[in-house]
């Protein structure tokens, strides 16, 4: 039988395989993730067939970093998501997501730190805003949206700029769609994006 500490190894040894990945390949793997959500429990025929999808899309990773598809399956399946209908306006959006992390999932502030890539010290402190700005406890709406905090680990973007982007090609949502998700406006996600955009062009 598994025991917590195994669990928390494992999910260690999954964050450490995730973070040799090139860009390019995560790219690959978040779009894997996006095919085989973990809080789906129940699978239709539709989520069968995405699953062969999914087999396709990890075939290059598989074959560079020689792991069999079961265990890229069970680290994909291991990765950590948050629903976006948890954003607000009186938070930022990292400060949605450690609050989600931290209360609903009931991370420790150092698994925070590791999930999203940032430094504990800054994960306490962008925690003890939360407390002050939105004290109250999340009302987690359904959405069909489900954001890896993994995506924040590129820290040439920002945490909105990071999110647009996912938003804009991971789902191929138009700036308005995206804008109502964020609760911001239009003009700003198309700014956002457009920032994102030269950042990623100039690391290239």
């Amino acid at each position: 039988m598994k025991t917590k500490e195994d669990s928390i190894k494992s999910r260690e040894n999954h964050i450490s395989f995730y973070s040799k990945l090139s860009d390019d390949e995560k790219k690959l793997f978040r779009k894997s993730a996006n095919l085989i959500l973990p809080e789906k429990r129940i699978l239709t025929f539709n989520d069968l067939i995405q699953f062969e999808k999914v087999k396709e899309l990890l075939l290059p990773i598989k074959k560079k970093y020689k792991i069999n598809l079961n265990e890229l399956l069970t680290i994909i399946k291991e990765q950590v998501f948050f629903p976006v209908s948890v954003l607000n306006k009186k938070l930022t959006i990292l400060e949605s997501v450690v609050k989600y992390l931290k209360e609903e999932k009931e991370f420790s502030l150092r698994k925070i730190s590791e999930v999203i890539g940032r430094d504990e010290r800054n994960i306490w402190h962008i925690y003890n805003r939360t407390k002050e700005k939105y004290p109250k406890k999340f009302v987690i709406k359904k959405t069909e949206f489900w954001i890896p905090v993994n995506i924040f680990s590129k820290t040439k973007l920002s945490a909105l700029e990071a999110i647009v982007s996912y938003l804009k090609e991971e789902f191929s949502l138009t700036y308005h769609e995206i804008a109502i998700l964020l609760k911001r406006d239009d003009r700003t996600i198309w700014t956002v994006y457009q920032r994102a955009e030269k950042k990623n062009v100039k690391s290239k």
